[in-house]
């Protein structure tokens, strides 16, 4: 009895995590000094579907919460928007990179440090999920691409209200 009853939650958590066909690729939670009260992650999401998927929420063990956010530049200030969600092309790639889309955690839980990992599980549209692991890295850096230019003030909007505080950049 118990046997069955452990296959099937088994075969319950592989369905849930099943329902997408979504591949996450090169996932990394940014390092934050000591006492930095957010930090960022970045993946690239890959939908090799034949139809668009939609990134509704995120969720991780180890932040009270997990935001949705865009990084855009208003005269001349960085700002960081809420999206509500994130659509994924058929058959396209999307990236959460600095400077542009990215998960933003306030309090984490613990200070994370390089080469500490952070699970997080995606919540799509269609009510399927993907689990993923990243690495916690000190900076970005890339051979193809430059690293994000250094910004003075940040700002975080909700709706139309935004606060300034200075970048960790």
């Amino acid at each position: 009895m118990k046997r069955s009853l452990l296959l099937a939650l088994l075969f319950l958590n592989q369905a849930i995590y099943a329902g997408s066909e979504v591949k996450i690729t090169d996932a990394w939670v940014r390092e934050a000094p000591p006492g930095a009260r957010m930090l960022a992650a970045f993946m690239v999401i890959q939908n090799p579907g034949d139809e668009d998927v939609t990134l509704t929420g995120v969720d991780s063990p180890a932040f009270n919460h997990v935001m949705l956010h865009r990084s855009i530049v208003v005269d001349g200030i960085a700002r960081m928007q809420h999206e509500n969600a994130i659509r994924i092309p058929a058959g396209g790639t999307f990236s959460l990179e600095p400077g542009s889309f990215h998960l933003m955690m306030p309090a984490p839980e613990s200070r994370l440090q390089a080469g500490d990992q952070v699970e997080f599980v995606l919540h799509f549209a269609d009510e399927s999920r993907v689990r993923v692991t990243a690495d916690v890295k000190k900076k970005f850096s890339t051979a193809n691409k430059p690293a994000p230019a250094a910004v003075t003030t940040l700002s975080h909007c909700r709706s139309t209200h935004c606060h300034t505080m200075p970048s960790h950049a």
